[in-house]
């Protein structure tokens, strides 16, 4: 997906806070043109998403011209600023067919909320972003962390997406502390607006991560367990998927009614585990129950990390215990994680060129529909040969008597 702006205008029309507010709402190539003409001319050679033009500087016989070769294309919007509230320059606008008028200098509350009335405008229609619920019965094996690190690896390989967090546990997880943040808002704040909630109000509880990702933290407090209901969370995810492309839930290892509401919501679940007794027979149940719970086949992606070629378990066995083949391995590089989870940032800004930065970024890939081969090459040789069976079918498959 890309999105390009186009600033029409002298020098001095170029704020500084429309560019970042741009950058935010995932604007991330911003083209000038000196004048309207020179921004038809840069039109015709660039597709333009979004026009902001200095309105007061633009004469009428200029902007009939644009109006018939830009302004009736209906995928674009188009913002006009002026230096003063003038009426006449908003009627000016609003009979040419501009969205929004902006004061100059621009208010970074003001050109947050314009950019946000274009946003769902545009998502009026069909369009919304992916969910992707990652999510294990068993506790420790990496939820919060392959959640943070693969929603920063989609951010690299899609420089325009805007990505989103959710930790989905009641009291908090982990994923402020992998990214180093504090938050001063949660899902909470929602739960206790609910009736209000719209972009704005998402916006306004969203914490600022890393480039082009946003975290929706989870409550401190145990007490906000009743507080935050199967309604809240649907309500949330609707809003989540509307602002953002891609919404990574950080799911609770309860499989209670919110967590339920959580997967039920996502396009698809990341199921993690590993490749050891416990994790398997936890992920094992939870197959059990989406089946039961009737999940389309393909909505459930069995991913095993901290996988190792020693393994005593091999790919194979695990088909066999799983009844469907698993999706995708991320390597144990556990230095790397370690040290990226001890700093609070991202595998992808701590080491990039490490097998797990690999893989993390190929799985990103695999799942918004890239054609990268699977796994990480070590995983992609996994079948070791043969386990041992016996002990397997001992412990995984029931007899019957």
């Amino acid at each position: 997906m890309s999105r390009h702006a186009l600033l029409v205008g002298a020098p001095d029309t170029r704020d500084l806070v429309l560019q970042q507010s741009l950058a935010r709402f995932g604007y991330t190539d911003v083209l000038y043109a000196a004048t309207l003409m020179d921004a038809v001319d840069r039109y015709g050679r660039t597709p333009i998403e979004l026009l902001v033009l200095a309105l007061d500087e633009v004469e009428d016989a200029s902007l009939a011209a644009i109006d018939r070769t830009v302004w009736r294309d209906h995928d674009v919007r188009v913002i006009a600023t002026g230096p003063a509230a003038d009426p006449r320059l908003m009627l000016r606008a609003m009979r040419s067919g501009m969205q929004e008028f902006l004061v100059r200098p621009i208010s970074e509350t003001e050109c947050a909320s314009a950019l946000e009335r274009l946003q769902r405008r545009l998502q009026s229609g069909d369009a919304r972003g992916d969910v992707y619920a990652v999510y294990s019965a068993k506790g420790g094996v990496g939820v919060s962390t392959v959640a943070v690190n693969l929603g920063c690896a989609l951010t690299t390989l899609q420089p325009s997406a805007r990505v989103a967090i959710a930790d989905m546990e009641v009291p908090g997880g982990d994923a402020s502390i992998l990214l180093d943040v504090r938050p001063k808002y949660t899902i909470r704040d929602i739960a206790k607006k609910l009736e209000r909630l719209d972009g704005e109000l998402l916006k306004s509880v969203m914490t600022p991560t890393t480039d082009r990702m946003w975290l929706l933290a989870g409550p401190d407090d145990l007490e906000d367990d009743a507080l935050i209901d199967q309604r809240a969370v649907n309500a949330t995810i609707a809003q989540l998927q509307s602002t953002y492309d891609y919404t990574l839930l950080d799911c609770e290892h309860r499989l209670n009614d919110r967590t339920l509401a959580a997967l039920d919501a996502s396009d698809r679940i990341l199921l993690l585990t590993e490749l050891q007794v416990p994790a398997m027979r936890s992920a094992q149940r939870s197959l059990g129950v989406f089946r039961r719970l009737g999940y389309p086949k393909g909505k459930v992606a069995i991913v095993v990390n901290r996988y190792r070629s020693r393994d005593v378990v091999s790919m194979e066995e695990a088909a066999e215990v799983f009844k469907e083949d698993v999706f995708f391995c991320l390597p144990n590089d556990y230095k790397t994680v370690s040290e990226a989870s001890t700093s609070g940032v991202p595998v992808e800004h701590k080491d990039p060129t490490s097998p797990i930065g690999l893989a993390y970024r190929q799985l990103a890939q695999r799942i918004a529909g890239g054609t990268l081969p699977f796994g990480s090459a070590s995983a992609s040789s996994s079948a070791t040969g043969p386990g041992p069976r016996s002990r397997l079918r001992e412990l995984f498959v029931r007899k019957r008597t």
